[in-house]
């Protein structure tokens, strides 16, 4: 029940409208939106005042102080505002484990803030200025969210498409690593304290490379037999136990039945203890063979949920793909698909996610992307949409593989063609935001490009510069990058060409 205000002003607490589980809608009148993991929350924002309640009524702007950057923006009787609380891991996807750091922390402290830094998505408009908008229609509630200039770090009004870019959205979050989409009907009003299938969460499901570490047999008796696959994911110390996924009948069946026995093994290959459910009859397999698997999200503990087993191959990617696919694939958009490394363990490895918690094994990972460069490209994103849609489009299939690429474990190389697509990627993003502003070269000497480098060694070298040389000076600049032989090493060099600074950094040995 909505708890008005005595004074008959902005109300004191509005129960949360909550999404229905469902599939993508057919048809027009729907605005498709990326799902958000963190905490939900009712913002009341007054000029100089914030309140934060969670959809339980908790108060808890005290633990996150940053997010009174929304009291700029508010007009002078007031505003609510539906909304997420989201922290960024390393590859700027918002993660519910890290937002938990900051719950209960009612004064944090400048370490946490720093390591922990919290922002606002806000999805909907429910109060502005004296005034219900809950009765509107949400196009015109996502209007006045746009009015209202919000989009300043660390607020995001997130990126609203039409329903006939569903596939866009659903390709961007499965590349991004997020576990949900959110279809929005167009003529719907805000329905507080209700599960209204004019608002529907239509859950990602993901595609990941694995590898067959063993067997549970259909017939003890007969090991030979193959009733479910034991999944592992390669890490430094070995093959790390993900699940495991039934099998039903079919070729790949047989083909798999036939290939198992020539691997069997003594001993387990996974790095640590299985469930005794599963290790009780288990068969185990020397890790040669690669597979897919179609999975809904990441356990706690670090497995597969609800895996669905789609064929043996070590394919670079698969995306099994929404009702309306992609209007091209990731290849198409400039720049070359990642060439996987040789071996199957090693493709397997090469793009293992990080989960939302898990799986619980450390890697070494690239540098992360800043949360003021995701909120600031979400931002241009979602202002191209009404002007620019089909830039707007490349530039969120740009973001995911950007992501996807600051996900990548940093000891793992890849080849520098494939980095070079991440740096344009970002540099998409950056000039769509500068404008003329800023101005980049790009030159790389065409027998470097299969030359084996870490994620992110030359989008950190371009990515400095633009941030430190061409962002703080109102003028922009021109950057001229480039990227050759220096004998035996291969060398990122950026020049700004406004200041004459440079940067060097060497990246990686060029083959004899």
């Amino acid at each position: 029940m909505i708890r008005r205000a005595r004074s008959g002003g902005m109300p004191e607490f509005v129960p949360a409208m909550h999404a229905a589980l469902g599939a993508f809608p057919t048809g027009q009148g729907w605005a498709i939106e990326p799902g958000w993991e963190g905490l939900r929350c009712i913002a009341y924002v007054r000029p100089g005042h914030l309140r934060l309640l969670t959809v339980r009524d908790q108060p808890v702007a005290g633990m996150f102080p940053e997010l009174r950057a929304l009291t700029a923006a508010a007009p002078r009787r007031g505003m609510v505002l539906d909304g997420t609380i989201v922290a960024l891991d390393d590859a700027g996807v918002p993660r519910g484990r890290l937002v938990h750091r900051r719950i209960g922390v009612s004064r944090p402290g400048a370490t946490l803030l720093a390591e922990v830094p919290a922002g606002f998505v806000v999805g909907d408009l429910l109060w502005l200025d004296g005034a219900s908008t809950m009765g509107l229609p949400y196009s015109r509630r996502r209007t006045l969210i746009e009015e209202l200039g919000l989009a300043r770090e660390p607020v995001v009004p997130p990126p609203s498409w039409p329903a006939g870019d569903a596939g866009n959205v659903l390709h961007s979050a499965r590349r991004s690593g997020m576990d949900g989409v959110y279809a929005k009907r167009l003529d719907a009003p805000y329905r507080p304290g209700r599960c209204t299938r004019s608002w529907l969460r239509v859950p990602v499901r993901r595609v990941q490379r694995v590898v067959v570490g063993g067997w549970n047999p259909a017939d003890p008796r007969r090991p030979a037999s193959v009733a479910a696959l034991l999944l592992g994911l390669p890490d430094r110390d070995g093959l790390h136990y993900v699940g495991r996924v039934g099998l039903g009948s079919g070729p790949d069946h047989r083909a798999i039945a036939a290939l198992l026995p020539g691997l069997r093994a003594g001993a387990s290959p996974f790095t640590e203890p299985l469930p005794d459910s599963v290790a009780r009859d288990a068969v185990w397999a020397v890790p040669r063979l690669v597979g897919r698997v179609e999975f809904g999200e990441w356990t706690a503990d670090g497995r597969l949920r609800l895996p669905v087993w789609l064929g043996l191959g070590d394919d670079a990617e698969t995306d099994p793909g929404p009702p309306a696919a992609p209007e091209k694939p990731p290849a198409a958009r400039g720049g070359s698909a990642a060439v996987p490394p040789s071996g199957p363990a090693a493709a397997a490895a090469a793009t293992r996610p990080q989960p939302p918690s898990g799986p619980p094994v450390e890697q070494t990972r690239s540098r992360r992307l800043e949360q003021h460069f995701v909120y600031n490209a979400l931002s241009t994103i979602a202002a191209l949409v009404r002007t620019d849609p089909g830039r707007a489009r490349e530039l969120l299939l740009g973001f995911a593989d950007l992501t996807r690429a600051a996900d990548q474990p940093a000891d793992a190389p890849i080849p520098l063609d494939t980095e070079l697509s991440s740096v344009q990627a970002y540099l998409d993003l950056e000039q769509a935001r500068f404008g003329r502003r800023l101005r980049v070269a790009v030159s790389v000497a065409p027998a470097l490009l299969q030359v084996p480098v870490s994620p992110m060694s030359v989008l950190t070298v371009v990515r400095d510069s633009v941030q430190q040389g061409i962002e703080p000076r109102p003028e922009g600049g021109s950057l001229v990058v480039t990227v050759g032989a220096d004998g035996t090493d291969c060398v990122v060099t950026v020049l700004d060409e406004t200041t004459g600074q440079r940067q060097e950094q060497r990246i990686g040995a060029v083959p004899r």
